[in-house]
């Protein structure tokens, strides 16, 4: 597979690096489509380890892109939010083993990406990681909120979705939601060393067992997602909601 200027695939071994390229990495339809295509391209070569990981020098991905959401129409939103939905449910079925290798930011659509990978390396210092939805009056959709009770320690869960406020590298490893921390030149390094360890394990055993461990997660997302989107986009679109969105959009 070749680099483009979206994400920039590089060859390790049985490790196969994804780095975010697309200046800030904020998900617009474009990074979107390109994610996709490149985990279904990925699992249709034998599904090798991924890390995924950032080219920017303080962003892993701050989410969706406001500037771009800033201003649609109902269907366009609901639109993205579905290629979105679609980009979590392959990343956290995909047989092969994934890291995310975080050395920046990951808020909100970016946090759940590193969580939709089966282990995650953050930055020991200048970066966090959480979900601020709630701090502009939307709530985590519902797809991605079932991923994490079914992932993550549901306390935790509740500190992300409910408080909004993030946590650094070391809280974040208190609470369960990175496995390791390393200093930020170390941190992609170390992510490439346990997607190896996990690359180690025979594939088709390694396939089947985390098959079995997420049963039916995918589905549960899709079907929580499709029958909440319609609350998700009144809360989008409620006045107050759309004033704090435009309001940090003019801030950027």
């Amino acid at each position: 597979m070749s680099s483009n200027e979206t994400v920039q695939v590089t060859a390790r071994d049985r490790v196969r690096l994804l780095r975010l390229a697309r200046g800030a990495n904020a998900l617009d339809t474009h990074l979107l489509e390109e994610l996709l295509q490149l985990l279904a391209a990925l699992e249709g070569e034998g599904a090798p380890a991924i890390v995924l990981t950032s080219a920017h020098p303080t962003v892993f991905c701050p989410g969706l892109d406001l500037k771009r959401l800033d201003g649609c129409q109902r269907a366009e939103v609901g639109e993205v939010m579905q290629r979105f939905s679609e980009l979590l449910c392959r990343l956290v079925s995909y047989p092969g083993p994934t890291v995310a290798a975080i050395t920046g930011h990951a808020i909100a659509g970016g946090c759940l990406l590193a969580l939709g990978c089966d282990r995650r390396v953050m930055t020991r210092s200048g970066a966090r990681i959480g979900l601020s939805e709630i701090n502009l009056g939307i709530p985590v959709p519902a797809g991605a909120t079932a991923m994490l009770l079914a992932l993550y320690p549901t306390r935790s869960v509740e500190q992300l979705v409910l408080e909004g406020d993030g946590f650094g590298g070391e809280r974040a490893l208190e609470l369960g939601l990175v496995e390791r921390i390393a200093d930020r030149d170390g941190v992609v390094e170390e992510a490439v060393r346990l997607a190896q360890h996990l690359a180690s394990r025979p594939p088709a055993a390694f396939a089947a067992a985390k098959r079995f461990l997420r049963q039916g997660l995918a589905a549960t997302m899709q079907e929580r997602d499709a029958a909440e989107l319609d609350r998700f986009l009144d809360c989008w679109f409620a006045a107050d909601t759309q004033d704090r969105i435009g309001a940090l959009v003019a801030s950027m």
